[in-house]
């Protein structure tokens, strides 16, 4: 399965977001971090975590897909604690998904999303572990705008810093793919472009078009918007035929 990836700094000083490709005869391994904690160690945090939980879901590749998720997820977080022990804090968001046999298989914690697009429908797989969902309560209810959701939403209630982890979203049965299907794996820089209610025309159209990347297109859109304070944009993106 062909993988297309493309990022862009956004408008911050440095790029804090990573990502792994790993392609095996089972399938496609894809993971996504973005950093937090200042620009050198939320970087790091991000790389860390990404290499490590990539190595430690290659080298279980005998057990069946949703342990070794989990088991790499742990290896992650505790890598991420051995660069921060001492008075530094940092830690990543991460999502990860293996794809293989019709299916997608997926764990994250934090606010990186995973998409779907399918019959010109974009849906969100895997949880969200910010306060947005919180905030989008009050959006329902009229008390608060959909764009001061998006705002303050992205304080996190969950990500990797070698902590505890609150919360993690893992699949328990994998999600069945059907032919045209189209994944997104992204950091939290997409969300003005892919997560409002109604999606623009012009995304629409994006989403469906197959000439060329989408990765590489999702990220013109979002520098297109010409948001002041846009962040770190990563975009991984697989086609399913």
């Amino acid at each position: 399965m062909d993988a297309r990836v493309a990022q862009w700094i956004g408008k911050r000083e440095s790029q804090q977001d990573a990502y792994a490709v790993k392609h095996y005869p089972q399938g496609t391994l894809v993971v996504v971090c973005d950093g937090m904690g200042g620009h050198d160690d939320g970087a790091k945090a991000a790389r860390v975590a990404a290499d490590a939980f990539a190595d430690a879901f290659s080298a279980s590749m005998t057990i069946p897909v949703r342990e070794r998720l989990q088991q790499a997820l742990d290896v992650a977080n505790k890598a991420v604690e051995a660069i921060f022990r001492g008075n530094k804090y940092g830690g990543t968001t991460l999502t990860a998904a293996f794809i293989g046999g019709g299916v997608i298989w997926w764990v994250s914690v934090g606010d990186s999303p995973l998409f779907l697009w399918r019959r010109k429908r974009l849906l969100r797989l895997n949880a969200d572990h910010s306060m947005r969902a919180i905030y989008e309560e009050f959006v329902r209810s009229g008390t608060m705008t959909q764009e001061a959701a998006m705002r303050k939403g992205h304080m996190l209630r969950s990500a990797v810093t070698g902590e505890h982890l609150e919360m993690v979203d893992v699949s328990v049965t994998p999600w069945p793919l059907l032919p045209g299907d189209r994944l997104i794996l992204a950091t939290d820089g997409v969300d003005s472009l892919l997560l409002p209610t109604e999606l623009a025309p012009e995304t629409r159209d994006m989403l469906g078009a197959r000439g060329g990347s989408l990765a590489a297109s999702i990220v013109e859109a979002c520098r297109a918007l010409q948001d002041e304070y846009a962040d770190n944009v990563t975009v991984v993106t697989l086609d399913w035929q």
